[in-house]
């Protein structure tokens, strides 16, 4: 950004969740002026009120010009001796988590008009894109894991929800389909179902619940729409590995990257279920399992849209015979096209028999 003739200066900061502090990462273009300044994401504070700050809060890009805007006050003088007439602040998120904010100089007044910023917006979408894809495949390929235990009594209490407290629910499987919407297959009880379709109306994020198969155990798919815990576990490339609720109180697995902010994980919960209790925080291994490390490198050579075909499919009971859901029915549940669908799940397909079959078969005898 700095190397080309519109701007003068750019640099990337991080944010320190446990003391709201702003740290710079990275700059280009000048030195000196970060050492000047101060900065925080504290309103009340007047290091708080100018672009960054408000970018932090409010995760969309702000811009500013330092002769006119009063909130631009404190870095007035540094920016006059800089050369610097108009700055912006490019939140750097993906699926609502800030990873950082990009801050760009120009030397010539007003330079950031509508146009200009949603442009450079898409920088910090990319950006943001990029880091949670590598936080994903960290955490993929990771041989050490951290691992939070969490449990909620009487949920339905909490949540506010008239049902029977009978019965187990599981919630076992997530597939990602798009920014902030997830896939959610588990089953549940026959005494249990009904409360399933009443969470499915009483919880916001909760938008819509298809069964799958019937029996002793009936599968079921929900769709969540920006679900608060789930979408910050997905966006530093976590899972949460089971939740279950028995008779009516619920536990939940995380497994994170040992690199990734924890910290942001519980802040997210407890902000959703405030009676929450954490049960159990520690560091463990994967099993050393050859099948298991397989799969995760195959996994590595989808594309996510390929990924999300193939694992809908499998969850949604496509591969069953007779099958549980059609290709429509994967189909509509992705938000796609069934040619769309069946294109991405073959090219799949084939590269998962390529992986099982391209190895040279050994002769024997």
């Amino acid at each position: 950004m700095a190397a080309s003739e519109s701007y003068e200066f750019a640099w990337i900061c991080e944010v320190d969740p446990s003391t709201g502090s702003v740290m710079p990462r990275a700059e280009a273009g000048a030195e000196g002026y970060l050492k000047e300044i101060s900065l925080s994401i504290d309103l009340d504070s007047p290091a708080g009120r100018g672009p960054t700050g408000k970018a932090i809060r409010t995760h969309e890009t702000q811009v500013a010009n330092a002769f006119e805007d009063a909130d631009f006050e404190p870095w007035r003088e540094y920016a006059e001796q800089y050369g610097y007439q108009s700055a912006a602040a490019i939140p750097i998120v993906h699926d609502g988590t800030l990873y950082g904010v990009m801050g760009v100089y120009a030397d010539r007044p007003k330079a950031f008009d509508d146009q200009e910023a949603s442009v450079i917006s898409q920088v910090g979408e990319v950006v943001g894109h990029a880091i949670a894809a590598g936080e994903r495949k960290q955490a993929l390929m990771s041989d050490e894991l951290v691992e939070l235990k969490f449990q909620i009594r009487d949920i339905f209490a909490a949540l506010d929800i008239s049902a029977e407290t009978d019965g187990t629910i599981t919630l076992e499987h997530t597939v990602p389909v798009d920014d902030g919407e997830f896939l959610v297959y588990g089953t549940a009880t026959q005494n249990a179902i009904d409360t399933v379709a009443r969470a499915t109306e009483t919880i916001p994020h909760w938008q819509d619940l298809t069964i799958r198969s019937e029996g002793d155990s009936t599968s079921f798919e929900i769709r969540m729409t920006d679900p608060p815990v789930l979408s910050v576990v997905a966006s530093l490339g976590g899972s949460v590995e089971q939740a279950v609720i028995e008779d009516g109180d619920y536990q939940c697995t995380i497994h994170l990257s040992p690199s990734v902010d924890v910290r942001r994980v519980t802040d997210a919960v407890e902000a959703a279920y405030p009676d929450v209790e954490m049960l159990r925080r520690r560091q463990i291994s994967r099993d050393h399992d050859d099948s298991k490390h397989f799969q995760r490198h195959l996994v590595e050579t989808l594309t996510d849209r390929q990924q999300t075909a193939l694992e809908t499919a499998y969850h949604a009971g496509f591969f069953e015979w007779p099958r549980d859901a059609s290709g429509e029915d994967v189909a509509e549940s992705i938000g796609v096209a069934p040619p769309t669908f069946h294109q991405h799940l073959r090219k799949a397909e084939r590269k998962v028999i390529d992986a099982v079959f391209s190895s040279p078969i050994q002769s024997v005898g």
